[in-house]
């Protein structure tokens, strides 16, 4: 058996060509069956994100997985198929694991050190479950990466500080306003915006309005969220007695928001208001900054906090990796355990000198001569008693079964692993 990984990744695909090869839900679990039904694979995990499609296979050694995958691909139409051949590729052994856990910490990442790909590698791995396709090896596989992302992110600053600029705005917002009691606009219903809406719930924002131009898009984004109101570019006005923060996030060619014609709406106003403009071009005319009430931040007063940020979570890349190469070695001692013939050799080894060492300690009990008739008593009964569970690890044609290997890894954890303390 081998550990296989069949992926394509950013890295050297293209996002209009990864676009080809996404899958629902019920479409991987479709796949899964698919690998479930084959002789040739035991277990599979497929973790699917908007940068990656990765299949994580334990198979035969004779399989040719990405053949096998191409086939399965086709099913799913020609386009998908031929991405999958010009840019899929192949690892195989330790370094699947290597690979995984290094995902799993955020080290694979776009953005080094997002925690968002964590979740979702323990979301493929439920998936798989839910199959029934994921076993002794991938069971102890896939937690050794969620401890590894866990150590990671634990003993390292590689998550540290936002490094874009939708989160960059948010964590601005929340060091300066009480997003909890506030009332935000976020004008924009584009992916940015949606960034934006996204972070400031998960702050604690609750009072919130989206404005753009295309109105059913802004609905449609309130409804995805579901504490949002809607509105039309040209109600923006009648908003800004009330709101607190304003986010600036379209593609608009011009500024949406400009100091003529927000005065009469602000006369009177006090209350601090923050306004983060995220846009290129700015949708926020800078001429805001005259209101004595009002902090204008733009992009590129972000920008600096996001470089040096991005800088800190690199400049910890090796300290994460040398977590990573611990929880490798961990993990590759217990998998070369499993290997079935050194297994059968270790055991019948320790239970050789076992009876060799008690024969010698007894041998002045049984009188001069006896030494060998005893030590080949000791070894005969060892065999007999070891015959067992050699014979359950041995029964096959080669491939080892899951039974087999839970065996392997039982007489590894109860005769082979050697007490710390000493005899």
């Amino acid at each position: 058996m081998k550990l296989v990984l069949d992926n394509l990744t950013y890295h050297d695909c293209p996002v209009e060509l990864r676009e080809k090869v996404t899958f629902a839900p019920e479409q991987r679990q479709g796949l899964l069956k698919a690998l479930h039904r084959s002789d040739a694979v035991q277990e599979a995990v497929i973790l699917q994100t908007c940068n990656r499609l990765e299949f994580y296979l334990y198979a035969k050694k004779d399989c040719d997985c990405r053949a096998l995958l191409g086939e399965m691909l086709a099913s799913q139409g020609a386009e998908a198929a031929g991405v999958w051949a010009e840019h899929g590729r192949e690892t195989t052994g330790i370094d699947v694991a290597r690979h995984l856990f290094e995902v799993a910490a955020g080290l694979d990442s776009q953005m080094v050190g997002e925690n968002q790909i964590l979740a979702q590698v323990k979301a493929a791995y439920t998936e798989s479950l839910e199959a029934r396709m994921s076993k002794l090896i991938f069971h102890r596989l896939f937690h050794h990466a969620f401890r590894a992302g866990k150590a990671v992110r634990t003993h390292t600053d590689i998550n540290c500080g936002a490094v874009s600029i939708g989160l960059a705005a948010v964590e601005l917002a929340r060091d300066k306003v009480n997003l909890r009691r506030a009332r935000a606009l976020v004008i924009g219903a584009g992916e940015n915006a949606e960034l934006v809406v996204r972070y400031l719930i998960k702050a604690g924002l609750s009072n919130l309005v989206i404005a753009n131009r295309d109105v059913e898009k802004a609905r449609a984004m309130a409804r995805r969220f579901g504490t949002a109101k809607a509105i039309g570019l040209a109600e923006i006005g009648g908003q800004l007695a009330d709101v607190d923060l304003i986010v600036g996030s379209t593609a608009a060619a011009e500024p949406i928001l400009t100091y003529d014609n927000a005065a009469w709406h602000l006369s009177g106003r006090t209350k601090p208001m923050l306004i983060v403009d995220i846009a290129v071009p700015r949708d926020i005319d800078p001429a805001m900054e005259r209101f004595d009430f009002v902090t204008l931040y733009n992009i590129d007063d972000l920008n600096g906090q996001i470089d040096a940020n991005r800088d800190k979570r690199n400049s910890e890349v090796p300290k994460a990796r040398a977590i990573v190469e611990e929880f490798v070695g961990v993990f590759s001692l217990w998998y070369e355990s499993l290997d079935l013939v050194p297994v059968i050799a270790r055991l019948t080894q320790a239970g050789l000198d076992l009876a060799r060492s008690e024969a010698r300690r007894y041998a002045g009990d049984f009188g001069d001569g006896n030494a060998d008739k005893l030590q080949a008593f000791a070894e005969s009964l060892v065999k007999k008693v070891l015959h067992g569970p050699i014979s359950i690890i041995k029964d096959g044609s080669g491939e080892p079964t899951v039974e087999q290997l839970q065996a392997v890894d039982l007489i590894n954890r109860m005769f082979l692993t050697q007490d710390k303390g000493g005899q």
